[in-house]
């Protein structure tokens, strides 16, 4: 699954939860392939963001678990303090957890 803003989906994408308006009202089903005149529909509706199976686009912001564990170590690399290097360590824990529930 992966919740995406409005301008990355595209036609052929499949729902992972229902699209909601603002206001609550159910726009489109779980599962639904979507198509672009349902997305130009969306957009009139003011939906901003729609979760969809699968992790079809690679987000710019996103970064790979050995990116951030690289990262990590660069920011930690000149510490000596025992409580600094126990919070790396929970940062690296939180970081391989996150990337374990992705699936």
């Amino acid at each position: 699954m992966q919740r995406l803003p409005l301008h990355y989906i595209k036609p052929g994408m499949k729902t992972y939860e229902e699209v909601v308006d603002s206001q609550g009202r159910v726009l489109c089903g779980k599962g639904i392939e979507l198509t672009e005149e349902m997305l130009k529909r969306f957009q009139e509706l003011g939906v901003s963001y729609i979760s969809v199976e699968g992790t079809p686009v690679k987000l710019p912001w996103e970064k790979t678990l050995e990116t951030e564990l690289s990262e990590l170590e660069k920011r930690f690399e000149n510490v000596t303090d025992e409580t600094l290097l126990q919070i790396k360590e929970i940062i690296r824990e939180l970081l391989l957890q996150k990337f374990s529930n992705k699936g």
